[in-house]
């Protein structure tokens, strides 16, 4: 987790909690595909697939934070921290419709 600044891994940690409705420390793996569209980030498919396949240790179908953390920055390392933040953002302000995450 240490190719990442403390910033963006703070706002990750903010989206991961977001996504992980049972407070269960692990987000399905078929959400982040859904997380990087809402945060208008261009993706291949197979490639995001097998992305997956690598940071799923434990090849539970889940990402905990670390493997999550591990997996964004493979897609945001050329991002700077206030576009992402913006982004993650608005991913979260659509997602969220109950109105409960605070970012």
């Amino acid at each position: 987790m240490d190719e990442l600044p403390p910033e963006q891994i703070a706002v990750l940690r903010k989206a991961f909690e977001a996504f992980d409705n049972q407070k269960s420390g692990s987000i399905p793996c078929d959400m982040v595909a859904d997380i990087l569209r809402l945060m208008g980030q261009p993706f291949d498919k197979k490639i995001l697939e097998e992305l997956i396949e690598e940071v799923d240790a434990d090849k539970s179908g889940r990402l905990e934070f670390e493997e999550f953390v591990t997996l964004a920055a493979k897609f945001i390392v050329e991002e700077d921290d206030e576009a992402m933040q913006k982004e993650l953002k608005e991913a979260f302000r659509l997602y969220d419709k109950e109105g409960k995450a605070i970012l």
